[in-house]
């Protein structure tokens, strides 16, 4: 027996050297790129990705799908761009099997962009100021109904929004009565025409639900496919329930009107409106020659899925999400990207409506082992007949995606994945080398603080780590006292008592906070006169995995749980963090011109030479 247990033992066994610890903060490694479209780097994967994207549709390599009845628009979306409207870069195809609608695709032509759409119902529902925790029921009070299975009381305008209702994904939109023959022919047995179908909104048998149909159908006939809350359930008809939600609280009768005040005028987003609406022009539109759907009228389910749009509208919409401005706050903003349930995948994660993805690093940097790290795609897929369309959001380097398809939708797939894994690493590249030349260096200070000495004379380096992976502090000397080591030995007496020690060879790896405030003039002493602004960045504590001497099953596993984020702000020295590092920057240009150490009193620390 005690040979079985130790075998056990054994077999599960995952050391510290053999477990997977990517471990940092979420959100950017280095400050977005700033000049990223005048970047060689960036220049030479763009042309490396128009060449491929043109050896695919002229048929020179293969491209797994017919390019001649699959027309595209593609574009990478910069907060560097000139205009909101103009991606940093675009790629369009007219397949010449598409023979109606328009000869001259740009950006400004007309795709339908099916559930990219319920981004856009989202951002409606927050500019509206309507409570999102309030239930569906205080707004449709009928659905509290005793005799429906489904517990809408419990069902918030959140919830709604966030895939997270439970509900179905349709009524009777996904029945084809015209195919009952077929059904019977497999099989299936026959079924009464009059009584076994919905009411409203099967395809082939009868019209499309009014409002009170539609009701009245999801109170009797829909089965909960979850309870709210318990896990995300793709729904579209939870969009249609939120937006009539929305109408009541705003009093505005129409999807359309609520679109055009909330979304599409602030916005400046002219050719973005509902299928079927009097804006359809069919000389603009991207009309593919199978499956063909253009300018159908998805009625009350067009907040879901009926929304028509080009590539300078989402890029337009795309920038004000990256530029942190679609909403009144950063706040705002930064709390909608952020997951609200899990897929089931450890990669996948849902949002509102947002469909998460964080690709493994080996995926999306195969080329590049320097600092592959994981990436969040804040992304959202799109269908209708004969149209695909995918929008994403890399808020990380303030960067963002769009492809719209018309013809074969298994295009957008291989297309999408083509962009990702060309240019991502290219602007992560970027990303490094802006900061290399930006933040890599010796800074020093002899300044006295209040006419006493409390600064000291400080040398500061900061490097960027071997692997590629984050800035470092190398050095931090003040009067002749190496203060990293300093730090260390407080950590071992302090927290230490309680928390996981640093690492025999600590790593004092510096990340963004993201946290920029305003300086005065001077700010950081009086021979320095410029307006400049404080840019927080954090040291991540390099703390000791777990290592206990134990036979019990199970070692190390928990090596691989990241809680280190847990340990920010812990240590301090006279009311300031220990963690932080404050580089000082000019206002206008952006240039780093020195850094400061709150916690020993050092104010600025001017950069003296790059490494």
């Amino acid at each position: 027996m005690l040979n079985l247990i130790k075998w056990l033992a054994t077999m599960q066994v995952v050391t510290a050297a053999t477990a997977s610890r990517e471990c940092h903060p979420q959100g950017p490694i280095f400050p977005r790129p700033r000049n990223l479209t005048n970047s060689a780097t960036f220049k030479l994967a763009l042309a490396k990705l128009t060449y491929v994207l043109d050896a695919a549709v002229q048929g020179n390599i293969k491209a797994g799908w017919d390019t001649r009845n699959v027309s595209m628009s593609i574009g990478l979306v910069s907060l560097g761009q000139d205009e909101p409207s103009v991606p940093a870069w675009e790629y369009h195809h007219l397949a010449s099997g598409n023979v109606n609608g328009t000869k001259l695709l740009d950006r400004n032509s007309l795709y339908l962009i099916g559930s990219v759409s319920k981004v856009i119902t989202d951002a409606i529902f927050l500019r509206s100021g309507v409570n999102a925790d309030d239930p569906i029921t205080k707004y449709l009070p009928s659905l509290n109904d005793p005799t429906s299975e489904v517990s809408w009381k419990d069902i918030t305008l959140k919830s709604l929004a966030a895939q997270l209702s439970g509900i179905p994904p349709n009524y009777g939109f996904s029945e084809y009565y015209y195919l009952h023959q077929y059904f019977e022919y497999l099989g299936f047995p026959p079924l009464n025409a009059t009584s076994a179908y919905a009411n409203c909104s099967i395809t082939g048998l009868n019209n499309a639900c009014s409002r009170s149909e539609f009701l009245t159908g999801i109170i009797r006939h829909l089965h909960p496919v979850s309870p709210p809350n318990a896990r995300p359930v793709y729904s579209n008809i939870a969009y249609t329930l939120l937006v009539y939600a929305i109408q009541i609280f705003t009093d505005v009768p129409s999807y359309a009107q609520l679109l055009h005040d909330l979304i599409s005028a602030p916005l400046n987003l002219s050719s973005t409106f509902p299928s079927g609406s009097p804006q359809i022009n069919d000389s603009l539109a991207v009309i593919p020659p199978v499956y063909n759907n253009w300018g159908g009228d998805y009625g009350d389910h067009t907040p879901g899925g009926g929304l028509v749009s080009s590539l300078s509208d989402l890029s337009s919409f795309l920038h004000s999400i990256l530029a942190h401005k679609i909403f009144s706050s950063e706040t705002a903003v930064r709390a909608w990207l952020q997951p609200h349930s899990f897929s089931g995948s450890e990669n996948s994660f849902v949002g509102m409506p947002w469909e998460i993805f964080r690709p493994p690093p080996e995926l999306l940097f195969p080329n590049n082992e320097k600092g592959r790290h994981t990436v969040t795609i804040n992304a959202k897929d799109g269908a209708a007949y004969g149209y695909r369309a995918r929008i994403a959001v890399i808020d990380e380097y303030g960067v963002g995606v769009v492809v719209l398809t018309a013809g074969d939708i298994d295009a957008l797939g291989s297309v999408y994945d083509a962009v990702l894994s060309t240019l991502l690493p290219a602007i992560d590249d970027v990303a490094r080398e802006e900061t290399t030349l930006e933040y890599v260096g010796t800074f020093v200070s002899n300044h006295t603080k209040n006419g006493t000495e409390a600064g000291g004379v400080m040398t500061a380096t900061v490097n960027m780590m071997d692997d590629g992976s984050s800035l470092q502090l190398t050095n931090l000397n003040r009067n002749g006292k190496d203060m990293l080591k300093a730090m260390k030995d407080i950590w071992a007496v302090t927290l230490g008592v309680f928390l996981p020690a640093l690492n025999a060879e600590t790593t004092w790896r510096i990340y963004p906070a993201e946290v920029v405030t305003a300086a005065t003039d001077g700010d950081g002493g009086d021979d320095w006169k410029k307006e400049v602004v404080r840019e927080d960045w954090r040291i991540w504590w390099d703390v000791k995995p777990a290592d206990a001497e134990t036979e019990l099953p199970g070692k190390g596993l928990s090596v691989s749980d990241c809680q280190t984020w847990s340990f920010a702000d812990w240590l301090y020295y006279g009311n300031e963090p220990m963690d932080r590092v404050v580089f000082i920057k000019d206002k206008a240009s952006r240039e780093v011109l020195g850094v400061d150490l709150p916690f020993l009193r050092t104010e600025l620390m001017k950069k003296v030479k790059s490494l």
